[in-house]
């Protein structure tokens, strides 16, 4: 062929083509080439009630006929297998999700470019509604079994009093409270610590009314005592009293903890219920009182003593009677050795130790022993101690989330502790940082609530597990309470928060993949997700070998403690050994018959205790200071000699 003919040939080629895209796009088709076309396609069908419309193009070869009907043949001859697929995926999809048949009447439109990118457009989104759809059915079951958004109207008002002993820290408000509480037939007192619960144990005693004691670990029961002190924790709901006093009441706020404190005053059978604490803490005490359809009545304190800033001071200058504070544990050791180099003899209070190292401790500075104390924030929980100053070594803490500066209200609560009634003239606040001097004025100056509320906190029960299991079709424990944790009350405006439990759920799940963990009954299990573990430490893979014991052969013995091992840090080995052996104590308070070596681990825990306490008072101990070395003897230059000049 001649190159005339070629592009004849081409031309018309070309023409011809032209005119087949014509007629293609004027039957509404899309031209992809000579061979292919892509069909626009609408397809209408019933998952159930719901009506579906999926439009989209489909590929097809080009008909010999360019009709309508040629080209909605070709492709429902290629889509009516995947719709059938469509259809019997949905079915199952629909069965696995719901547990009921979908009772929704609505219509879904799916269009894309592609009919098959609309079909999975389709799949996607429905399984989506069917998980919504039974999301929230499930949340209606949840709600009408458990009834949590009630939770408070579960609890009696009738025949019980309501009242609020507010103050600062120093204002005699505790005192005041205990003193009803001895005059009463019976009564209860709820401490946020143990070191705290077995000081007014002792007072009552001395006082001449007989107490009995019950914290997670220990518990001295006096067959003849009507009284209690008690870690709010352990409060028994099922015993009657005329009063009970409830400290620290502040701490219905805190998100880890609140919950207990809701359920203390909430559910305590009482006929007087007093609660000890702060401003913040009566706003929440209000709040919570109100839900509950009763009455406060509010009785105001005011602190014994005076309270100043002074000017920030560095180390040297602490003298006697003294208390740091700091807010970790190497903070508080750092600073201890630091002060020992300084002159000063010191004891040291922070989180943990156990109870009896931390009252060795507070004795020691109590008898003068220890001229400074070294602490945490700890102290600022009622702990009686004979503090001159409060001295900030910072004012920032990690909180756990992130490095903040101190809220006001905890400056007070801290600073409070200083100038005991009695015992000193007035307190002093400063800190070792020039630039917090500011921060500690204006937060003792300025008492100015939040205008905002917070939630009241709340936890779930034993039997909110156990109602919540058949619901969701498990008895997982770390499962039920993930679900607490981020669905229930989440949306509702009820005003109640279930509490932090992300803890509770690390141990849980940790627990569970413990062999023969799960024969266990879920009761069984949810005490064990309560346990007082650290779960970034050793403990927690020890409890879980304990778990899969008690699970295995019903008896736990402990020989872990049984083993000294070796470390660098002494001091750290002893307090995870410390804490292992309260964590068994705990256990065998609720297991007794499965803990069964309590009493021998109770010794070996207070042998730990005194090799705690022996290390801490050595550095703690006065320290001379090293005399200073005289400084070496220059040596002189040797003299030029004789004929040579310096250059």
């Amino acid at each position: 062929m001649d190159p005339d003919e070629r592009a004849e040939h081409e031309k018309a080629e070309r023409a011809e083509r032209a005119k087949l895209r014509r007629a293609v796009e004027k039957l509404g088709w899309k031209w992809v080439n000579r061979e292919t076309v892509m069909v626009p396609s609408e397809r209408t069908f019933h998952i159930g009630p719901r009506r579906v419309t999926v439009r989209g193009g489909v590929s097809i070869t080009m008909p010999v006929e360019l009709t309508a009907e040629a080209g909605d043949t070709a492709a429902n001859a290629i889509i009516d297998p995947t719709i059938d697929l469509f259809l019997h995926t949905m079915e199952h999809v629909a069965k696995q999700i719901l547990h009921e048949p979908d009772d929704v009447e609505r219509s879904h439109l799916f269009e894309r470019a592609s009919f098959y990118t609309a079909l999975e457009d389709a799949r996607r989104s429905l399984t989506q509604t069917y998980q919504l759809l039974e999301n929230r059915r499930l949340d209606d079951r949840v709600e009408a079994e458990l009834g949590l958004s009630f939770y408070l109207a579960g609890f009696t008002t009738a025949q019980r009093s309501f009242e609020y002993f507010v103050g600062p820290t120093n204002s005699g408000k505790t005192h005041a409270a205990i003193e009803v509480l001895r005059e009463a037939g019976s009564g209860v007192y709820l401490a946020p610590l143990r070191l705290l619960a077995l000081e007014i144990y002792e007072r009552l005693n001395e006082l001449g009314v007989p107490a009995s004691l019950v914290t997670g670990e220990e518990r001295i029961i006096d067959p003849v005592a009507q009284h209690t002190s008690s870690t709010v924790e352990m409060v028994d709901l099922a015993k009657s009293y005329d009063v009970a006093v409830v400290d620290e009441t502040q701490l219905l706020e805190d998100p880890q903890r609140g919950w207990a404190w809701t359920l203390a005053i909430a559910a305590v059978r009482a006929d007087r219920v007093i609660m000890c604490g702060s401003e913040e803490g009566l706003r929440a005490a209000t709040r919570l009182i109100e839900r509950l359809g009763a009455t406060l009545s509010v009785r105001r304190f005011e602190r014994k003593g005076p309270l100043r800033v002074t000017q920030a001071i560095p180390i040297s200058e602490l003298r006697r009677g003294d208390a740091v504070v700091a807010f970790s544990r190497n903070d508080v050791i750092e600073l201890q050795g630091e002060i020992g180099r300084r002159g000063f003899s010191s004891a040291a209070i922070y989180g943990s130790l156990s109870p009896l190292v931390r009252r060795r401790e507070a004795e020691r500075f109590r008898s003068g022993e220890a001229q400074v104390l070294v602490a945490t924030d700890a102290i600022g929980l009622g702990l009686n101690l004979p503090i001159r100053r409060i001295v900030f070594a910072t004012v920032e803490k990690f909180d756990g989330i992130e490095e903040r500066r101190l809220m006001p209200q905890e400056v007070r609560q801290i600073a409070g502790r200083a100038g005991r009634y009695g015992i000193h003239e007035e307190g002093t606040v400063t800190s070792f940082e020039p630039r917090a001097i500011g921060l500690l004025r204006r937060s003792l100056e300025r008492h100015d609530i939040m205008d905002t509320a917070g939630p009241i906190w709340i936890s779930p029960t034993d039997d909110h597990l156990r109602r919540l299991s058949p619901i969701i079709g498990t008895t997982r424990v770390g499962r039920l309470l993930q679900f607490f944790q981020e669905r229930v009350l989440r949306d509702g405006d009820s005003g109640m928060r279930i509490a932090d439990l992300s803890d509770t759920i690390e141990i849980a799940n940790t627990l569970e993949l413990a062999e023969g963990f799960l024969d266990l009954p879920l009761s069984v299990r949810s005490t064990y997700s309560r346990a007082p573990v650290n779960t970034r430490g050793p403990a927690l893979s020890i409890l879980a070998h304990w778990g899969a014991q008690h699970a295995s052969n019903g008896i736990v013995d402990g020989t872990e403690l049984m083993l000294d091992g070796s470390g660098r840090d002494r001091l750290l080995q002893y307090e995870d050994r410390s804490r292992i052996a309260t964590l068994y104590l705990w256990l065998a308070q609720r297991f007794p018959e499965v803990y069964k070596n309590h009493a021998e681990i109770a010794q070996i825990r207070d042998s730990i205790d005194d090799d705690i306490h022996a290390t801490l008072l050595a550095r703690g101990a006065h320290r001379k200071r090293a005399r200073k070395a005289p400084p070496p003897a220059r040596r002189r230059r040797p003299a030029p000699r004789p004929g040579k000049r310096k250059k």
